[in-house]
């Protein structure tokens, strides 16, 4: 995504970019068109474990034009902290390693712990920012989560249900997920096998049970009255988490249901 300055020139120059350790990064910038590219959206690890996160260029852009640099934020809408720049390759329990033939850039985090636990975000600078205004890059990020040493296997329960009326000839299907730990989850649909984008609202974030721990989401879809009275008519929700061993995905379809 691309980031573009807000009230200030902060995500113009590099060295600024050092800077927004102690702001809050989605604040004062705009996102756009995919220049840097992290493929894996979730890690989950045990204490003590090495995780390495990776990072690209899109497609016809070249990572040596750039100053490369990770970040971190612990939770959103908190600062992103900065970590390390392409130069100074090891700090703390950090390592970061460009590879400019291969157009990678990756972060390796060592004697994982609790605090480790955030998203890590991988960016780029021009290298001519400094003497021209150009605008800095971020990718989606990586959520990384530390597992307790005791994490159990859960399984993910959930179910759709349909509101009652039907508002504009548009009924609204729900799919609530619940049971699941870390929050490492996405929710998608399809309505008749088709994947279905549009009309679809799915929480920011998965909550957290106090009690339990466990976390639970609810995502959102609007139909057309007349798909929905027809009992051939298909929506499925699938919802992808990690069951304590691996990521799964788990599907729920229910049918139109006719004279409703």
């Amino acid at each position: 995504m691309k980031i573009r300055p807000h009230l200030n020139n902060q995500c113009r120059n590099p060295d600024i970019l050092k800077g927004l350790y102690y702001h809050t990064l989605f604040k004062h910038c705009q996102t756009s068109a995919q220049i840097v590219l992290q493929s894996t959206r979730f890690i989950s690890a045990l204490p003590g474990d090495k995780v390495t996160f990776d990072c690209s260029m899109a497609a016809g852009v070249s990572m040596s034009s750039y100053t490369m640099y990770w970040y971190k934020q612990d939770h959103y809408g908190q600062a992103v902290q900065f970590i390390v720049n392409e130069y100074e390759k090891t700090t703390k329990n950090y390592e970061a390693i460009l590879n400019t033939k291969d157009n990678m850039f990756s972060l390796t985090v060592s004697n994982l712990t609790a605090q480790d636990s955030s998203t890590y975000y991988c960016a780029a600078s021009h290298s001519e920012a400094r003497t021209v205004t150009y605008p800095a890059y971020f990718g989606n990020g990586t959520k990384l989560t530390v597992l307790g040493k005791n994490i159990q296997k859960c399984a993910c329960y959930f179910k759709i249900c349909s509101q009652a009326k039907i508002n504009d000839k548009r009924l609204t299907l729900v799919c609530v997920a619940s049971g699941f730990y870390p929050d490492h989850v996405s929710v998608s649909w399809k309505v008749n096998g088709v994947e279905r984008q549009d009309s679809v609202s799915t929480d920011t974030s998965a909550q957290q049970n106090k009690t339990t721990l466990m976390y639970h989401i609810s995502s959102r879809i609007k139909v057309n009255d007349t798909d929905w009275m027809d009992p051939k008519s298909s929506f499925t929700c699938t919802v992808h988490f990690f069951n304590g061993e691996k990521y799964v995905n788990v599907t729920n379809t229910i049918n139109g249901q006719k004279g409703l």
